[in-house]
């Protein structure tokens, strides 16, 4: 009688839960970066089980920065939204009273406060108020940009041991690798090699590569926190030199103007480039399809190149923002604010970021000797097909309220797949290491919408982005310099002055909120 009692206690308990899942409230919840799927993954019914909140996403078709825009415009935004965080559109949202203030109903989220501490204190707005949330927040020393080489390659032309020392390379000890790999292989497999390539020169910045290996950083800031462009750099010509010597002396793509991401692939993937300026994840493709042909080692592995005279340890290879890529907002349309912070209260706390970025306990993970273990080939599963397994389980599925941490309790890594990591991973941390510096205090100080300023600036960057590729691609250094200079007239005419005095002052102000004056 007792188990028959038990038995069905334990049914009632599963009804209830079910029925809490099927009654409850339910919020609609717009993530610009959920694409096509949809919300009925394992990982998505186990968070809407324990909130008692049901899910309805709204579908960033098409462009999702045009669909947040329609959507402000005609006052039908959904409940929760999840925008860019460095895009002007949050400004918009928040000026035309569209999101709460989330100060107001703090005391309903301890976990949002206790996860997020002094990020609250940074994503405030200017009136002193958080109208949003971070994903993606807290300090993230992982490595980004390096030289990725080819594994094969690089033991061939220094020798394994060199290879796998994590010693890093000087500027001019790497380009005479280079000189050296391309003269004993002026053509593999019938086709003219390649020492390096770059991605397309689309992002209005110098390659984050050199740019980082002198130590630069994303705005050139002087003794009494004045802000100017990159280009007033003193070491910014360094850095344009360095990239155009490669040009001229036959070591760099002639063609790398036209790169994007998928010519990039192909280039890397046709057994004939030595290395790439990037991100050491970008060769991934490239690097999979190369193994596969039959060669191990032909892998694409990150490498530090440190800037002749500059410490390794100054370098400035991975800015991060330590504000994340989003911000997360609850709108004034939602008419359930307690639910909503509840939502979001768990989703941020610790309990909740496992479930997202690990999965089900018991499941997918389990503590072994107090240590989170993925159990069984899930994490295999995931390198060997990322998209499918995360449509598949759902870890990693819904990256919201993500912070950038280690577990307090075990030292393992916040998502579940970095926990056990290849050999990319592993040579990206043996040799980007000390490359780590927060970009925050940089992001989102150009001016926006369509005042004089904002017009001047765009100007400016696009007088950039065409100046850019003529200095690399110079036919001498005299010639580079020449560009630089009409750069410079250019910008002046461009109201440069006016730019960066708007810029200076929002940098003065950002340092004066954070208390960082």
């Amino acid at each position: 009688m007792k188990r028959i009692l038990a038995l069905a206690l334990a049914l009632m308990m599963i009804m209830a839960a079910t029925a809490a899942c099927a009654d409850g409230v339910t919020l609609t919840f717009f993530d610009k970066n959920s694409g096509t799927r949809t919300f009925d993954d394992p990982v998505a019914m186990e968070l809407m089980k324990r909130t008692g909140v049901n899910i309805e996403l709204v579908a960033p078709t098409g462009d999702p920065a045009e669909k947040l825009a329609l959507m402000l415009a005609g006052l039908n935004y959904p409940d929760i939204v999840l925008m860019d965080r460095s895009s002007d559109i949050v400004k918009q949202y928040i000026e035309a009273g569209a999101l709460v203030n989330l100060s107001d109903y703090m005391d309903l989220m301890p976990n949002v406060v206790a996860m997020y501490g002094e990020t609250l204190n940074k994503t405030r707005y200017e009136d002193g108020n958080n109208y949003y949330l971070s994903n993606w927040y807290g300090y993230d020393p992982d490595p980004v940009n390096g030289f990725i080489c080819r594994y094969d390659y690089m033991c061939e032309m220094v020798g394994k041991e060199r290879a796998d020392s994590g010693k890093p390379f000087t500027y001019s000890e790497f380009v005479q690798l280079l000189r050296d790999w391309k003269a004993k292989h002026p053509q593999i497999d019938g086709k003219d090699t390649i020492a390096v390539e770059l991605a397309a020169p689309s992002s209005g910045a110098i390659s984050g590569v050199f740019s980082g290996m002198n130590g630069m950083y994303p705005y050139y800031v002087d003794e009494n926190n004045n802000l100017s462009l990159t280009v007033y750099d003193p070491l910014f010509l360094t850095a344009i030199h360095q990239m155009n010597d490669l040009f001229t002396e036959g070591l760099l793509d002639v063609e790398w103007t036209s790169n994007n991401n998928e010519l990039l692939q192909q280039k890397l993937s046709q057994n004939n480039v030595f290395c790439v300026a990037a991100a050491y994840w970008d060769c991934d493709v490239a690097s999979r399809a190369l193994m596969a042909a039959g060669n191990p080692d032909a892998e694409y592995l990150a490498f530090k190149v440190v800037a002749d005279g500059v410490d390794p340890d100054k370098t400035t290879l991975a800015g991060r923002s330590s504000l994340g890529w989003d911000a997360i907002g609850i709108t004034t349309n939602c008419e359930n604010i307690e639910a909503a912070c509840k939502f979001i209260d768990y989703c941020a706390s610790q309990e909740g970021q496992d479930l997202l970025l690990w999965g089900i306990e018991g499941q997918d993970w389990e503590r072994v000797n107090g240590v989170r273990t993925p159990i069984g080939d899930i994490v295999d599963r995931w390198q060997a097909d990322s998209s499918n397994t995360v449509n598949q389980t759902g870890i990693c599925k819904w990256t919201w309220f993500v912070k950038n941490s280690t577990h307090e309790d075990d030292g393992t890594t916040n998502r579940i797949w970095y926990n056990e990591k290849n050999r990319s991973n592993r040579y990206a941390y043996l040799n980007l290491t000390n490359t780590y510096y927060d970009s925050a205090v940089f992001s989102a100080l150009e001016p926006s919408g369509s005042t004089i300023e904002a017009l001047q600036y765009q100007r400016c960057i696009d007088l950039f982005n065409t100046a850019y590729p003529k200095m690399v691609n110079a036919a001498s250094q005299a010639e580079c310099d020449a560009v630089y200079n009409q750069l410079l007239k250019d910008l002046k005419s461009a109201g440069v002055a006016s730019v960066q005095e708007y810029m200076t002052e929002q940098y003065q102000n950002r340092l004066l909120l954070w208390g960082m004056e």
